[in-house]
């Protein structure tokens, strides 16, 4: 780094420090106790006695209650932003974000490639090529997630219902060469470990990593450069794997034009979406993205239905499965643009395809790399019904005899199996060991076509 680079990065520095100092100052004392309150939509009390589920958490400020939050003392408040302004400054100095924008302007200047955060797994890693990551820093045993997966296929074979393990990629590949010096990420090798427990137990999987590595592309053009998601075009590269299995394996009539990308509009928002990793060093550190929307050529009509919200969306694909009032304004801080695709995460939603009800009925356990893939399969489906077992707390096999599906996938990006509540397909039983399975069965029941 040249000196005058050196100089200019310690200016902004310096700048960014007197700038949080006087935000701190200029809110020192507020006249009132600070109070802060979450709106969230209520169960309704026919839905929750329909489907037995419970009327919600109970958490401060569920409700939209205001809750008093305990402001700290003014010197102190200075005092901690002083000690620790590099962990503090992507939160309690973000008004209008100018200090995020400051500090990871400062941290580009300096050729950082480290930002770290309060909690370490949300610290920003740029990689050699300038894309960000968060890292999976801790080697672990995920063994006991594939033995949760075995036993679940068990229990679905007992009612004739197959499963099928998608494994998701994460934004980076095994022994990664674009990681700097001293950082290692183990998110590869949790999926790996569970890959080799289902294969001994005989389940069904599906590895993306490798369709995405035997594409022509550059692995990281797969991913947003500012965000942990895979891309739209990711996700449909990843349909189109997963549609041949469909057809292959289980039975599925797969229209041609549901797998060609020609098929499909492609609009691309320019410099609209700033991710979760950027959001935390801010525009200037790694730059934004781009967005693009793909919806289809062909005629679509679904209805989507998210119960717990009392919501329902009926239309052609880019209304009802394309929420377009995510990207109506360029907000980088305060949007999500991935969301635009299925909406987000929620418990539980139903997809129903108005014009082929008759094709095979899905449910997806997924995590939020499903957000993207959802549209896209939802077109081979009669229904779709997705679960994020980070926020259903019901028993899932009730669902499934309710529901009737006519296969189960599980589908998770790499780092996510280290997640033991995505594994917890059964509620309130103790692990199982090893030996509690009893070995698998050598067919698996396959679909009926139509």
């Amino acid at each position: 780094m040249t000196p005058s680079h050196s100089r200019t990065g310690a200016v902004l520095f310096l700048c960014a420090l007197f700038a949080g100092a006087a935000l701190l100052l200029t809110g020192l004392v507020p006249a009132d106790p600070v109070r802060e309150g979450v709106r969230l939509p209520r169960r309704s009390a026919a839905y929750a006695a329909q489907t037995g589920l419970n009327s919600g958490r109970t958490s401060p400020g569920h409700w939209g209650e205001a809750v008093t939050v305990e402001a700290e003392p003014p010197l102190q408040r200075l005092e901690d932003f002083i000690s620790s302004a590099e962990t503090t400054a992507n939160s309690a100095l973000d008004k209008g974000h100018l200090f995020i924008q400051l500090y990871g302007g400062v941290q580009a200047l300096t050729g950082r490639t480290v930002v770290e955060d309060v909690d370490p797994q949300y610290s920003v890693v740029k990689l050699t090529d300038g894309t960000l990551t968060f890292v999976n820093s801790e080697p672990k045993d995920v063994t006991g997630q594939g033995r949760s997966v075995a036993r679940l296929a068990r229990a679905l074979e007992e009612r004739e219902i197959p499963l099928l393990y998608v494994q998701a990629p994460q934004k980076l590949q095994e022994d990664d060469a674009r990681l700097p010096a001293g950082v290692t990420d183990y998110g590869n090798d949790y999926a790996d470990q569970l890959l080799s427990v289902l294969a001994g137990h005989g389940v069904d999987t599906l590895d993306l990593r490798e369709t995405l590595a035997a594409g022509d592309r550059d692995w990281s053009s797969y991913f947003f450069r500012t965000d942990h998601h895979w891309t739209p075009e990711a996700a449909f590269t990843a349909n189109q794997a997963l549609s041949e299995v469909l057809e292959e394996d289980y039975g599925f009539s797969i229209p041609a034009q549901h797998t060609d990308p020609e098929s499909f509009t492609r609009l691309t928002l320019s410099d609209f979406f700033l991710g979760s990793q950027g959001k935390r060093v801010g525009s200037l550190y790694a730059g934004v993205d781009d967005v693009e929307l793909w919806f289809p050529n062909f005629p679509t009509n679904f209805t989507y239905s998210i119960p717990i919200y009392d919501m329902e969306r009926t239309g052609p694909f880019e209304t009802s499965l394309l929420f377009l009032e995510r990207v109506e304004e360029k907000d980088f801080f305060n949007g999500n643009p991935y969301t635009l695709y299925s909406g987000g995460d929620y418990p539980l939603a139903r997809i129903y395809n108005l014009l082929e009800p008759d094709a095979p009925r899905v449910m997806l356990l997924r995590d939020s790399y499903a957000c993207v893939l959802t549209p896209f399969l939802a077109l081979n489906c009669g229904e779709l019904i997705t679960i994020d077992l980070r926020y259903f707390h019901d028993d899932l096999l009730t669902y499934v005899d309710w529901l009737q599906p006519d296969l189960v996938i599980v589908s998770y990006t790499a780092g996510s199996v280290a997640l033991e509540e995505l594994f917890d397909f059964f509620p309130g039983d103790e692990p199982q060991p090893p030996y509690a399975l009893d070995p698998p069965a050598a067919e698996k029941p396959a679909l009926e076509e139509g």
